[in-house]
């Protein structure tokens, strides 16, 4: 009966390590997950449809490994992609649609700063970059009234 207790004793100590190890195994996957999970956005040129080219590109994008998720909005010709940096990145995803369908697509980065700036205008299309510089153009026009007004 000791022999019983002694082996009870130690086997629920052992699970009880056991257990304690893999909640911390768990929890330190858990957060390198968190950490690894990026978002960006490409603008996308050359779709003439949105179930044809945007559905298809989409569905292409959510194939790749690293992905979690995929939007492409034809209307916008842009896409928004949630992937994990561990195992892809930004310049993969846009190379994959540069090369995709032998090259019928063009796409590019977009930041949030990108279509106004001079060194990118690759990233954004003519209407997105006529939108950023209007944009530019409202804000300073509000900021020198707010100068002048203070004069």
């Amino acid at each position: 009966m000791n022999k019983l207790v002694k082996f009870s004793l130690m086997l629920s100590v052992m699970f009880a390590f056991a257990s304690c190890s893999e909640t911390t195994a768990q929890s330190q996957e858990v957060s390198q997950e968190v950490s690894a999970a990026s978002k960006m956005q490409m603008n996308i040129q050359g779709m003439t449809c949105a179930m044809g080219c945007a559905r298809s590109i989409e569905v292409e994008l959510k194939n790749i490994d690293g992905v979690s998720d995929a939007l492409v909005d034809f209307g916008s010709a842009t896409a928004s992609v949630s992937f994990d940096s561990a195992i892809t990145s930004e310049g993969s995803l846009v190379d994959f649609v540069n090369s995709y369908r032998n090259g019928s697509f063009k796409a590019g980065l977009i930041s949030e700063k990108s279509c106004c700036a001079p060194n990118k205008e690759k990233s954004c299309t003519e209407e997105q970059k006529a939108k950023c510089e209007a944009s530019e153009a409202k804000s300073s026009v509000k900021s020198a009234s707010k100068t002048c007004g203070a004069n």
